[in-house]
């Protein structure tokens, strides 16, 4: 064996090693790293088929061969190349060392910050097009009046491509009726 043997490769990628081990928990070395090695401590949702399940974010904390942390709750960069990443075995002191447990909080807080950073966290609703049974009045408005519907409240549904207000807000519904947004 060689000291260099972990380098070999394997042929899978960070993402494929998670689903091989079952989740986090797992050590890597990149193999354009020197003098340290990195425990996966969680991953994003996965949301589409192998080998990339929609690039999910990976996070790690990030040691010395000797066992120090050189970087807690760190971004895997490129976690979805196979030539970049290999799987190691546990080293020798980490039985003996105080990892982070994977149930901390910190790695949730951590992982919700990178998906905002990375804009994985979903496509944000609109306050009022969150409610699904919010009645809309469906009102009409010409693109050069769109700030005045905009200031008594009113709502674009990017579905329907229109602007609205909610059945139940009368002083709404009385504003729109002035400026004659409603057809009523």
């Amino acid at each position: 064996m060689h000291e260099d043997d972990w380098r070999d490769i394997d042929g899978q990628n960070v993402f494929e090693m998670l689903v091989a081990n079952g989740g986090p928990g797992f050590w890597i070395r990149r193999t354009t790293w020197g003098g340290t090695l990195a425990r996966i401590i969680r991953a994003g949702m996965f949301t589409k088929h192998a080998p990339y399940f929609g690039n999910p974010s990976v996070l790690m904390d990030v040691y010395g061969l000797e066992g120090g942390l050189k970087e807690g709750l760190a971004m895997v960069p490129v976690p979805g190349t196979y030539k970049t990443w290999r799987r190691i075995e546990a080293p020798p002191w980490a039985e003996q060392a105080k990892l982070r447990p994977r149930d901390d909080p910190a790695i949730d807080v951590a992982l919700a910050a990178l998906d905002r950073r990375r804009g994985k966290g979903g496509r944000k609703t609109p306050h009022m097009e969150s409610a699904p049974d919010t009645i809309r009045v469906p009102l009409s408005v010409p693109y050069a009046r769109k700030d005045q519907a905009k200031g008594i409240g009113a709502r674009w549904s990017l579905t329907d491509k229109s602007w609205w207000l909610p059945a139940d807000d009368s002083s709404a519904l009385s504003k729109a009726r002035a400026l004659g947004f409603l057809d009523v």
